[in-house]
């Protein structure tokens, strides 16, 4: 834990965040943020930097000049600054951003090091979600206090001390920014009507609980190209999916795949955290099989007590297999004996189905019921039950006492 846990004896959620900043951010004192477009160059505020990237909405389509970019400024303590950019104008080209069905504004964006290409790094937003006014968050430090939920979801700005304390399962963080209020609304409601689909803002009470991050980019490739053997620039430019072929023993595939979800359950298990937004593509696989979170700017769930911790688990189940359901390189893939055979000719959802059934089918089979029998759900050849480790109730008392401090100093400075 180091002196991460020193940061909840300050007077107030300001000075609480600035601590926690004094041991994330060294080597670096600040960051500033610009878009050049051709010659010119200007700061861009926070909190516009990823309405700008992305658009106010999903539902409209930006094109941008070739020529825009956005510039990230880290500035070293001894003066010296180093350089991110990414170039607006080409858009972002990962095979997963789908703008039509999205119901959020991205939260990351890929830079690159200005004198080095070989050094990639994010930047992330760090959000809040679920709460619509602050009696909402006076209500989640009741309920945590009270221990009236065996889950409880918290942004990160209000979890980052857990985070930390578990950093190896997560990139490494190298700045955060102080926290700020988002005044575009960051995620909608999508409306089918018989004209089509459109998206409504929905607002969110979110006051000074977001920040801005740089965090390690993991070169290792996420849960779907990992299934099928291919690197992790694989899945950075959906151009990709134009041109491929890939065979590949459904046995082994199988393995991993049984394998991944596996460690990812495991990794929940024993840190007794879950990003709250998960899927296939928000987990990498390195080169010794283990699990990094990839994804954790929407906050943490935090279970606390064991039925909690069982419950984050089978929503992760879920989501992974939501995720490969929709996987946009998988429908590319058909079994034929005991081979996968992918390219870009075949469109085939039936395998990404035929890959999850079994696990589907168990979890359809008991229901929303958490309970033992439920437990015994296999991963391939290994029980749920053997998978998640056993905690005492003392060992959830931790978490619940640093998120109930954070909410007390949040709640102190912003209901005066």
């Amino acid at each position: 834990m180091g002196n991460y846990i020193s940061c909840l004896n300050e007077r107030n959620y300001y000075d609480y965040f600035q601590c926690i900043r004094k041991y994330i951010n060294p080597p670096f004192e600040s960051a500033s943020y610009f878009i050049r477009r051709k010659s010119r160059t200007e700061a861009i505020q926070k909190n516009l930097i990823f309405p700008t990237i992305y658009g106010y909405t999903l539902s409209r389509n930006y094109t941008f000049s070739e020529d825009l970019h956005l510039i990230v400024s880290l500035r070293k303590w001894n003066g010296e600054d180093v350089k991110y950019i990414i170039d607006i104008g080409k858009g972002r080209r990962d095979i997963y951003l789908d703008e039509f069905s999205r119901t959020k504004t991205p939260e990351s964006i890929l830079l690159i090091n200005l004198d080095n290409n070989n050094d990639l790094k994010k930047l992330i937003e760090a959000r809040a979600y679920y709460f619509t006014t602050r009696k909402d968050i006076e209500k989640l430090f009741k309920r945590v206090c009270r221990k009236l939920d065996n889950v409880f979801y918290v942004p990160l700005s209000l979890s980052l001390i857990p985070l930390t304390n578990n950093s190896k399962y997560f990139p490494k963080i190298y700045y955060i920014s102080r926290p700020y209020t988002i005044e575009i609304p960051y995620v909608y409601e999508i409306i089918y009507k018989s004209s089509g689909i459109t998206k409504k803002p929905i607002e969110i009470f979110n006051k000074d609980l977001n920040f801005l991050s740089i965090i390690d980019f993991e070169e290792h490739p996420t849960i779907e190209p990992y299934l099928l053997g291919l690197n992790y620039d694989f899945e950075l430019d959906r151009r990709n999916l134009d041109k491929f072929e890939i065979q590949i023993n459904y046995d082994e595939l199988e393995h991993r795949f049984y394998n991944s979800i596996t460690k990812t359950l495991e990794t929940i298990s024993i840190s007794k955290i879950s990003p709250e937004d998960i899927g296939p593509y928000q987990i990498v696989i390195d080169n010794n099989g283990n699990i990094r979170f990839i994804d954790f700017a929407s906050g943490l769930k935090i279970p606390t007590n064991q039925k909690g911790l069982e419950k984050i688990i089978i929503e992760a189940i879920k989501d992974i297999i939501v995720g490969i359901k929709e996987s946009p390189l998988l429908k590319h893939c058909i079994k034929v004996g005991n081979t996968v055979v992918c390219n870009e000719k075949i469109i085939n959802p039936n395998f990404r189905k035929m890959l999850v059934y079994d696990i589907e089918k168990q979890l359809e089979d008991y229901g929303n019921k958490l309970s033992k029998p439920i437990r015994n759900i296999k991963i391939g050849d290994s029980r749920l039950s053997d998978i998640i480790y056993q905690h005492g109730k003392d060992e959830f008392e931790e978490n619940s006492k640093i998120i109930s401090r954070v909410l007390e100093l949040y709640l102190k400075s912003y209901n005066n």
